[in-house]
């Protein structure tokens, strides 16, 4: 039997809803679909109320989250590690990774990059410590196909594209029923930080505010945590907008994955304004495979989701313009029964989570594991 390990790569614990998310997914589903023995190593003070839908998984917390207790926790158990999977490039991934080849641990390596065309650029890549962690690893991917594409131009490792998929951990299947779009609610959704820091959620309402009144019944939904930067922002918004603030709602964080599955399901839209995603976001993956129709900027994934603009539309990243008049041609002229009918089929196509698995499984398997 295989034996993954995944260490939390920040100076804090994972959080309790990023057992629900890819990170934990992947190697959840090598265990589940492909019968790999999966540890996962984390720090204390987080209560996982996810860990119960994990079956057959191995939870070790840690004294604390610095790097002498993961490092600590390699010099112990390394040779009982057949593949050691890395989320990124964080200051603690690359001192577990250096750790690894002192000791000479015999352990495949892979890693998720997470990564956005800025940071590519700003890492330097060619030397230390960088050189050598992607050196190490036997397989790397980028969660969307622009990124990879451009990281093969710029980089000398092959980086494969595995995108972020969707798997209802509760109901444990990829498999999500579609609900047409005659049975939702005139709603354009959005799930997220609720923050102007690279979310942009100042552009989302300011899109909405100006043509409210040209798309009557719909409704503009949020939901996510509040970030507490953009308090006095929304509350002179809604003041100024008093006419339409009925028709906004802000839900805060739903935690509940299988309430917060319904938001996708009863919404027709999904909005985001982001300037930036590392990849295809977890929200986006999810309202493809709820056959929302997706109203986005061009993050470097955004191909990825919409197609040719057959599953959504696009405009330039920071078009409030363009976004306002995106919405009201989806709201008013598309039709959006054909448009979540595709959103659906590429979610499946695309975005389910177990092919995507069943990918990565092969890919390691070709690598030796």
């Amino acid at each position: 039997m295989h034996r993954i390990t995944s260490i939390v790569w920040e100076p804090r614990p994972w959080l309790d809803v990023e057992l629900a998310k890819d990170i934990t997914l992947v190697p959840y589903l090598l265990h589940k679909n492909h019968g790999c023995e999966v540890t996962l190593v984390t720090g204390p003070g987080e209560v996982y109320t996810y860990i119960k839908y994990l079956e057959g998984i191995t939870l070790v917390i840690l004294k604390d989250c610095s790097i002498e207790s993961k490092l600590e926790y390699i010099d112990a158990h390394h040779e009982n590690i057949d593949l050691m999977m890395f989320y990124g490039v964080t200051a603690h991934d690359l001192y577990m990774d250096e750790h690894l080849r002192k000791i000479g641990a015999k352990c495949m390596r892979t890693c998720a990059l997470d990564m956005n065309i800025e940071y590519a650029d700003r890492l330097v890549f060619y030397k230390e410590p960088f050189y050598g962690y992607f050196n190490d690893m036997d397989l790397m991917w980028q969660s969307d196909a622009i990124m990879s594409e451009f990281l093969n131009k710029k980089w000398d490792w092959e980086i494969e594209c595995e995108r972020n998929g969707y798997y209802n951990l509760i109901k444990q299947t990829s498999e999500v029923e579609y609900i047409p779009i005659q049975d939702r609610d005139n709603t354009i959704l959005y799930v997220g930080r609720v923050t102007e820091e690279q979310k942009r959620i100042k552009m989302l309402l300011e899109a909405y505010s100006k043509i409210a009144d040209k798309i009557d019944g719909w409704l503009l939904k949020l939901v996510g945590p509040i970030d507490e930067s953009i308090n006095e922002y929304l509350e002179t918004y809604l003041d100024y907008n008093s006419d339409i603030a009925d028709r906004i709602t802000f839900t805060g964080a739903i935690k509940d994955r299988e309430l917060l599955h319904e938001e996708y399901q009863k919404a027709k839209i999904f909005a985001s304004t982001s300037d930036m995603e590392g990849g295809v976001p977890n929200s986006m993956a999810e309202a493809l495979c709820s056959g929302c129709v997706m109203a986005i900027t061009q993050i470097e994934a955004y191909k990825d989701c919409i197609g040719d603009e057959e599953a959504g539309l696009s405009v330039p990243i920071g078009d409030i313009e363009g976004f306002s008049d995106m919405l009201l041609r989806l709201c008013t002229e598309i039709d959006l029964e054909k448009m979540s009918k595709a959103a659906y089929s590429r979610g499946n196509r695309f975005f389910n989570m177990e092919k995507i698995v069943e990918d990565i499984y092969g890919k390691l398997c070709d690598r030796g594991f």
